[in-house]
């Protein structure tokens, strides 16, 4: 935030010793929470009713301290995409990614899912990973849902399953199940080099910063599921969803509205490449944590 103890300190010309600097970590975290609270009310009123308020607001003071140096207004743009779609910043559902001093708001992977499970239409929705020694059969010719086989090797460790080969997923709809999308690595990373912006920045900057650089597993498993997209119902929300995590890629887009709102897209004309951003951790594929995923494009 602007004019922190760190900035008065830096101004009065004092060096920063050990005690100044755990001093001055604490000030970053207390003015952050407070200016959180402060602006409480203005992002739980924009949640959906079925979100719990409270929840919400104890994962996004969690990830405060993260977003210290960035700019007040990304901050609140960002939070407040969050709570219109419904989506806890959590790193699963969708992240709030400091880039420099701009706070970006990210779809991932399980926010896709949760507003697919929101059309009335729709059951549920599956995405797994195949490993290497897992037992798998895809017969694009035989009915549905016989035409997709897959056992994982419980019997092993996912180390002993081998590498992963595929990502899939799915949903049922009325009752019946969609088609299966399926995705190998040649395939995810073709989807990388003809959409992804920001890898080829980033490729073409040399920093090798970007998501599919820092976390290719992510981004494939969250292609399969932009792939099942489109073959679930579609609803206006889900597909606003889309189009701002193809903004988020897109480091040259206008400001992306969102449901009303703003999402700030600041000196967007500028030539200048972006600062790495601090992706989250996700889990690795196939682990037990990752049942559900979600193509950024």
């Amino acid at each position: 935030m602007s004019d922190t103890l760190k900035d008065r300190v830096k101004a009065a010309g004092t060096p920063p010793t050990e005690d100044t600097s755990a001093v001055v970590d604490l000030a970053l975290q207390d003015g952050s929470m407070a200016w959180l609270q402060s602006r409480a009310t203005y992002f739980t009123d924009a949640l959906p009713r079925h979100v719990d308020r409270a929840h919400f607001m104890s994962v996004a003071r969690a990830i405060m301290p993260s977003l210290s140096k960035c700019t007040d207004m990304s901050i609140t743009s960002s939070l407040l995409a969050c709570a219109r779609f419904g989506l806890e910043p959590d790193g699963r559902q969708a992240a709030i990614i400091p880039y420099g001093d701009i706070a970006t708001f990210q779809p991932m992977y399980e926010g896709l899912i949760e507003l697919m499970y929101r059309h009335p239409r729709v059951d549920s929705v599956h995405f797994n990973w195949v490993r290497e020694k897992d037992a798998w059969d895809y017969e694009p010719t035989a009915p549905s849902p016989k035409d997709f086989f897959h056992k994982p090797r419980v019997d092993l460790t996912e180390e002993a399953r081998g590498p992963v080969i595929l990502a899939y997923a799915f949903a049922w709809i009325d009752g019946r199940r969609s088609a299966v999308i399926i995705l190998n690595r040649s395939q995810a990373e073709a989807i990388r080099d003809k959409y992804s912006k920001a890898f080829k920045k980033a490729e073409n900057n040399g920093k090798k910063d970007s998501p599919w650089h820092t976390d290719f597993d992510a981004m494939w498993a969250k292609s399969a599921v932009r792939r099942l997209v489109k073959v679930v119902p579609t609803s206006h929300e889900l597909a606003e969803l889309v189009q701002a995590d193809d903004d988020a890629d897109d480091t040259t887009a206008a400001p992306a509205v969102i449901r009303g709102t703003v999402v700030a897209r600041e000196n967007q004309n500028s030539d200048e490449p972006r600062p790495a951003a601090d992706w989250p951790t996700t889990a690795q594929p196939g682990s037990a944590s990752d049942t559900e995923a979600g193509e950024q494009a």
